[in-house]
């Protein structure tokens, strides 16, 4: 879209001007003469190609002053730009990933699985998007998990394929790590990460955080910790985190992998509790919901279910950005056009050079 800035538009009423200056260039100036007995010799003298575009040098002025006018009048080209602005949502994702998390008590594509690896599965499809959930493009994504003690895999990041690389890297805790569960640690861990989003240097200012959540996922009760469960929950609370939890499996006695002596990988039989009335508790205390995962198809559904619940507000922007036609360069129709202002300059410089060369007159 082409405009004039005012009040400057009113310097293109000088047009108006140009026929009467043309008829005045085209006639020339008044010059002195010689009296001659007879022209009849100088009628009969061919008429050059100079005689017949002297018309060029008056035309030449006459586009000089057109432009030099246009560019007066300040020509600005609007070039409309559209900008999206997201409220995103900083969502910690905390995972229990202790030594119940081998029970073969799901289902992923007709094969038993461990509830980690099936956890894995729906945590990556609920961060990057699989049909009907979106995925959480325009938002922050963390990721801890947590044994005996609790770990930050990866910080809070919009690189969320990064995060997936990271969440396939996770595996259950060892014996050396412990096989205690430390629900409340995790929790403290991930509020701490969530609280202190403000000091990091990556995160624009822009970047308007709506709300902070947590996912916590497990399949147990708490066994270990500096910090209780519900401690966490009060702390979390104060921050005006929402908490998610999310009980994960099936109870009593399970299949679960382990090794043997010799290091061979075997089944065992285990039982396995899950301490539901924290849960809740954590999820009632935080604002957040309590949901109970005891298959792949479950699993999906609850992080579907929070997709939902956790939004993101999107707000498009358009403005529109000027350039001053006559000092600066502007791209139109995939051109690149130098400023108008050297349209007269080219022009009178052109008109000097013929008036001083080819169509010079004789005084």
């Amino acid at each position: 879209m082409f405009l004039f800035q005012q009040p400057s538009i009113w310097f293109l009423l000088l047009i108006l001007l140009i026929p009467l200056l043309w008829w005045r260039w085209s006639r020339g100036t008044q010059r002195a003469f010689m009296p001659c007995p007879t022209t009849r010799v100088m009628s009969k003298l061919p008429r050059t190609w100079v005689v017949r575009t002297r018309w060029i040098i008056p035309a030449l002025r006459t586009i000089a002053l057109v432009a030099l006018i246009v560019c007066i009048a300040r020509p600005l080209r609007a070039d409309q730009q559209t900008r999206v602005h997201a409220d995103a949502v900083a969502i910690e994702m905390v995972v229990d990933r202790s030594g119940s998390m081998q029970a073969l008590d799901f289902v992923r594509n007709g094969q038993n699985v461990t509830r980690l690896d099936a956890v894995k599965a729906v945590v990556e499809d609920f961060v990057l998007g699989v049909d009907e959930m979106e995925g959480r493009e325009n938002d922050l994504v963390g990721l801890i998990t947590f044994a005996s003690f609790p770990d930050s895999n990866c910080p809070m990041t919009f690189d969320h394929v990064h995060l997936s690389q990271r969440l396939g890297q996770v595996e259950v805790a060892t014996e050396a790590e412990g096989p205690l569960t430390a629900i409340g640690d995790g929790l403290a861990l991930a509020i701490s990460r969530l609280t202190s989003l403000q000091d990091r240097a990556d995160i624009r200012s822009d970047d308007e955080i709506k709300s902070r959540v947590i996912i916590l996922l497990t399949d147990g009760e708490e066994t270990a910790g500096d910090i209780t469960a519900l401690k966490a929950a009060e702390m979390a609370a104060a921050f005006d985190i929402k908490v998610y939890t999310i009980g994960a499996g099936t109870t009593g006695i399970v299949p679960v992998l382990g090794k043997d002596a010799l290091g061979r990988q075997i089944v065992q039989r285990m039982e396995t509790k899950l301490d539901e009335e924290t849960l809740r508790e954590i999820a009632s205390m935080t604002g957040g919901q309590y949901f109970r995962a005891t298959d792949t198809e479950s699993l999906q559904s609850i992080y579907k279910r929070i997709n939902e619940l956790e939004t993101t507000e999107i707000i498009e922007r358009q403005y529109e950005q000027f350039a001053d036609m006559s000092v600066d360069s502007v791209r139109f129709g995939g051109f690149t056009f130098p400023p108008l202002l050297i349209v007269p300059l080219l022009a009178l410089l052109l008109e000097v050079l013929l008036s001083s060369t080819r169509y010079r007159r004789l005084p």
